[in-house]
């Protein structure tokens, strides 16, 4: 049999808006322009960059999608330097977790691995003040049974906090976008008075014991937790754990 030579590999050479776009970011990023500042006028930078005006303004569209500058139009518009949020973070993994067409099953198994972690993390470096700020979204909670809006936006404010007193960041990212993208807000799943009060007993437990500095009782207990949510979507809802992630537009 003859033998047939394999092509060779050839790595894609990132265009020259690409590169411009990517040396733009690192000065934006190691704060040679602060927050809410402009970039200089289009024909300075040509002049100050060396590049045609096509490249220069594909190099902001870039820019503008990985959410670094916003592009205004009009009298005084013009690129403005911004700080991408944790909210788009979300929204970016969410599209790719449905271009994988994960379920929120999927979403469930990395909270429940990632989570109990945190929770134990938290437990060893938690400051009173983030004890209390736990506690105020308990008693938040507790007089929102018939607020679901505001009930979930305490739920969050929780979990995030617990990441928050972690001091992992790289984690907390992951972990507050996988829970913007599956808490039981998210689901479609109708909670009952009854399962909003057992989230309220839930969070007081995961805080006493984290005010304890007990890191085994707080990883357990935010497993229950979980895991219990788990439970009763899979008894009642089961067609919302095996539902595809959907990108929100």
């Amino acid at each position: 049999m003859k033998n047939v030579a394999m092509p060779a590999f050839r790595q894609r050479t990132p265009k020259a808006s690409e590169r411009l776009a990517r040396h733009l970011a690192t000065s934006i990023i190691e704060g040679e322009f602060e927050e809410g500042a402009r970039l200089p006028h289009e024909s300075a930078m040509l002049a100050q960059l060396q590049v045609g005006r096509a490249t220069l303004r594909e190099a902001l569209r870039l820019l503008e999608v990985w959410g670094l500058i916003a592009i205004r139009t009009g009298p005084g518009g013009g690129p403005t330097v911004r700080r991408p949020r944790s909210a788009e973070f979300a929204e970016h993994l969410a599209l790719m977790l449905q271009f994988q067409q994960f379920t929120l099953a999927d979403v469930s198994d990395a909270r429940l691995a990632l989570e109990p972690m945190m929770a134990r993390l938290a437990a060893e470096r938690i400051q009173p003040g983030q004890i209390a700020d736990l506690r105020d979204s308990i008693e938040i909670m507790s007089n929102s049974f018939d607020d679901p809006q505001e009930f979930w936006k305490q739920n969050a404010r929780f979990h995030s906090g617990v990441a928050d007193a972690a001091e992992s960041h790289i984690i907390s990212m992951f972990v507050n976008a996988l829970k913007v993208i599956g808490d039981g807000a998210s689901s479609g799943v109708p909670y009952t008075r009854k399962e909003f009060e057992e989230i309220v007993r839930a969070h007081t437990k995961i805080v006493d014991v984290l005010e304890l500095g007990d890191a085994d009782a707080a990883a357990e207990a935010m497993h229950q937790h979980l895991n219990a949510g788990r439970r009763f979507v899979a008894g009642k809802y089961p067609a919302a754990l095996t539902s595809k992630i959907q990108w929100p537009e």
